[in-house]
């Protein structure tokens, strides 16, 4: 006689221990797709940070003076390509394409250079200059806004801190032995490949037109934009200073400079000799 009671309990059992095993199993599954999606995800925001790590640029500005004949004379002679972008304010760009103005004016300028091996884009260049007359407290202020949507690795920007008037305002007061205080603020933001925007502030002081005291110079902010929409701007007049030597033979350029070098020191030697035998 079949035992029904016990037929029954053992199919039972054995439906009991499948449903187990499966539920089992789709929760291991389940769990391990869980496991698979949180290292992938890791996984991905580990790549986006090594991606911001390696694409970040820290722009270095650098102050210098001089004339900007003398800035274009040292492109020929390094044989730099890279575009040398000279922006300026509201008041064109009289001070660079009047010859005159090029070679003679001594100006202070900011020298902004992509050292890095990575394009930045979307650069944004504020500056405001403020010059103070020590004796009367009277000011001249000028400020620029200047965009371009990309500068490339090698690339320079370069501006002034002073326009024409305060330019001839600085020289007329030394002239008269009347102090000045001109104080300068540059703010640069730019974007990387690693979809982070930078903000870098550069500020500094001269006095009297000789004591110069750098205030700030570093970043001032890092903030990432992904899947954030790129800012839109207009890009900005500038002048490529490659443009003025494009049709220099810069071989024999540097050549003529290097024999004009040589004729400077073989005078200066003949000069301090004949200045010996005359003392002897």
């Amino acid at each position: 006689m079949i035992d029904w009671w016990g037929f029954g309990a053992t199919i039972f059992s054995g439906i009991i221990t499948a449903a187990a095993t499966i539920i089992a199993v789709l929760y291991t599954n389940q769990k391990t797709k869980q496991q698979l999606i949180a290292q992938e995800e890791k996984f991905a925001a580990e790549q986006k940070k090594q991606n911001k790590l390696a694409k970040y640029v820290v722009i270095k500005p650098s102050y210098q003076l001089t004339t900007f004949a003398q800035i274009v004379n040292n492109l020929i002679i390094s044989n730099d390509y890279n575009r040398v972008l000279l922006f300026s304010g509201d008041d064109g760009f009289d001070f660079y394409d009047n010859a005159e103005k090029q070679s003679n004016q001594i100006q202070r300028v900011l020298m902004i250079k992509n050292q890095s091996s990575n394009d930045i884009h979307n650069v944004k260049l504020k500056t405001h200059t403020e010059l103070t007359n020590s004796s009367t407290n009277a000011k001249l202020e000028y400020s620029t806004t200047n965009y371009t949507g990309l500068l490339r690795s090698g690339e320079t920007i370069i501006i002034r801190l002073a326009d024409q008037e305060q330019f001839d305002t600085i020289i007329d007061l030394n002239k008269k032995g009347i102090g000045s205080d001109q104080k300068f603020t540059c703010t640069i933001e730019y974007e990387t490949l690693g979809e982070q925007r930078i903000t870098y502030t550069y500020q500094l002081n001269v006095r009297d037109d000789k004591r110069i005291s750098i205030i700030q110079d570093g970043i001032e902010s890092v903030i990432d934009i992904d899947n954030q929409h790129p800012q839109k701007h207009t890009q900005s007049v500038f002048r490529n200073l490659q443009d003025s030597i494009s049709s220099i033979d810069r071989s024999a350029y540097a050549w003529k400079k290097m024999g004009q070098a040589q004729m400077t020191g073989v005078l200066q030697i003949m000069q301090q000799s004949g200045m010996q035998q005359m003392n002897v």
